[in-house]
């Protein structure tokens, strides 16, 4: 038997963890033929499609997740039409609810896994009966609907054979799972319905990271819902990657409530850039916290997060997410100020999306997209516009605060004036700025005009990054003149990082202050050339 897999993935850099773990758990003799198809949701559909054809498959398997759903349905749909006896079996998050509809709105699909795929999948090739295979979901030969339920949970002793064929040494990074489920019941998340805890051993952890290593992979992305749910487990684990493998990154999602003082000493150990570490908060509301059944003490949470911010070793990404249950507009921008003062490296608001089939899909003060990718359009609590601008703030901090140059002018903004922030989307929305693409040039102008009439103050904060992030001197926002620099001359170091040798100088006056941009070898513009920035005290200088 001929089994294609079609792996939709949301970028060429991805790859599929499924494929190989579950023909590797499903058919560990290798009694059948696999292959295995992937591609971008950017790739066109037809040419998919003929990649598809070519290899014949009696069974068609695809993983759905609510990124690929909408192009691995386009290109199943015409498949199914060129080989109308090819048999497909469906798995991953979008099937987690009641399947009937979908199955009778897609007569095309034969099968779902509903859970780990695994176990059912392996029954299913031994040809075991459908209705004895728990997690099956499907339309019987009566055309009635079958539900076997959610499938069992496998042991990951007999997983854990099949994981070094994930590593392709082709792609940038690689995703691998240390362990599955999650302490918290988070009614918004696919892990409230994992309950069970399991772990990969440390000693095939180690084994698994030496693949990896001589691969040439240097960046491994922990999938592990909350790395630290074990303290002691996540302390020997984050050893062994500073001891044994100090040339990989690795990145893990940690839930700051449950980091003990013996985890925080060993992260202060971490080789600077070593860790990247994804702390999910979601929200600084207790209430939320209790109506959504998240464990997490919210005291522990922000004391753990404040701890993580001001560690210097290592990049912490803290989310939000707009839209739950209990929060309101003015609480949604508290959240977002609160993290803002904390500094992390990076913050992620994104609004709250309900898959089907998950606790919070049955409230009834939740309204959302009955279509992927399912965004929440209104509560009791916050209105679609108050939801829109949860998501104009999402591509302010995208575009501002993740943009590293402009990250502390929105800091300084912050702490200067808690309500800036939500001045300046009012700003940008009258340019109408959240419809059009804004590169690094017009995010400094937009942030220029905005801080010249109540925060001139920021002027020379926004002007040393401008020159720093390599614009020009000469010519943009803050024009400089080229000068000889004398040794009389009274300066006084301001920012930036002093070249061996000084190829160009600029002189520059701002706010009744004057300075000289000094430039190393190289372009001006390369992040690799040094620059060097020094207040002028003296007025001495020559004309080139």
């Amino acid at each position: 038997m001929k089994i294609t897999f079609l792996s939709v993935n949301s970028s060429f850099s991805h790859t599929s963890m499924a494929y190989h773990l579950l023909k590797g758990y499903s058919d560990p003799d290798s009694n059948h033929e696999w292959e295995m198809i992937e591609c971008s949701i950017k790739e066109q559909t037809e040419l998919v499609l003929r990649r598809l054809y070519k290899t014949k498959p009696d069974w068609l398997l695809a993983s759905c997740y609510i990124f690929n759903h909408t192009e691995l349905f386009e290109i199943l749909k015409r498949y199914v039409c060129i080989n109308p006896d090819v048999t497909v079996i469906l798995g991953g998050p979008e099937f987690l609810g009641n399947n009937e509809k979908l199955l009778r709105d897609n007569p095309w699909i034969n099968l779902i896994i509903r859970g780990e795929g695994e176990i059912p999948l392996q029954k299913v090739i031994d040809g075991k009966r459908w209705g004895h295979i728990k997690g099956l979901v499907w339309l019987d030969e009566t055309d009635k609907y079958r539900d076997n339920g959610t499938a069992e949970l496998a042991d990951m002793e007999k997983v854990i054979p099949h994981y070094n064929k994930l590593f392709d040494e082709n792609r940038p990074f690689v995703q691998y799972e240390t362990s599955r489920g999650c302490p918290n019941r988070c009614s918004f998340c696919t892990s409230s319905l994992d309950p069970i805890l399991r772990y990969v051993p440390l000693n095939d952890v180690r084994q698994h990271l030496k693949h990896i290593q001589k691969a040439g992979i240097k960046e491994v992305r922990i999938l592990d819902r909350t790395f630290n749910s074990k303290n002691s487990r996540a302390v020997e684990l984050l050893k062994m990657f500073r001891e044994e493998f100090p040339d990989l990154h690795f990145h893990c999602e940690i839930d700051p409530a449950f980091i003990q003082d013996s985890l925080f000493e060993e992260i202060a150990k971490a080789p600077k850039g070593q860790l990247h570490l994804e702390t999910g908060l979601q929200t600084f509301s207790e209430e939320t916290y209790d109506i959504v059944q998240r464990i997490s003490p919210m005291n522990k949470t922000i004391d753990g997060l404040n701890r993580l911010c001001s560690m210097e070793n290592i990049q912490i990404h803290a989310d939000l997410i707009g839209g739950l249950p209990g929060s309101t507009y003015e609480s949604q921008y508290e959240d977002l100020m609160t993290l803002i003062k904390m500094e992390p490296a990076e913050i992620q608001l994104e609004n709250l999306k309900i898959l089907p089939g998950l606790p919070m899909a049955e409230l009834d003060e939740i309204s959302y997209s009955p279509t992927p990718p399912y965004e929440i359009l209104k509560t009791s609590e916050m209105s679609y516009e108050d939801l829109c601008k949860v998501s104009n703030w999402s591509k302010m901090i995208d575009r501002f605060y993740n943009y590293e140059p402009l990250k502390s002018i929105i800091i300084s903004l912050r702490n200067y004036d808690f309500q800036s922030f939500d001045k300046l989307h009012d700003f940008i929305d009258s340019k109408d700025g959240f419809n059009s693409i804004l590169n690094p040039k017009n995010r400094f102008k937009i942030l220029l005009e905005f801080i010249e009439v109540d925060y001139s103050h920021l002027l020379i904060d926004l002007a040393m990054s401008w020159y720093l992030s390599g614009f020009s001197p000469e010519n943009g926002l803050f024009p400089a003149s080229p000068i000889r620099v004398d040794e009389e001359m009274e300066l006084e170091f301001f920012c930036g990082d002093i070249p061996n040798s000084i190829s160009r100088s600029y002189l520059l006056e701002l706010s009744n202050q004057s300075f000289i941009l000094q430039y190393g070898k190289g372009q001006m513009t390369s992040p690799l050339t040094k620059k060097v920035i020094w207040s002028l005290k003296s007025k001495l200088v020559s004309s080139s």
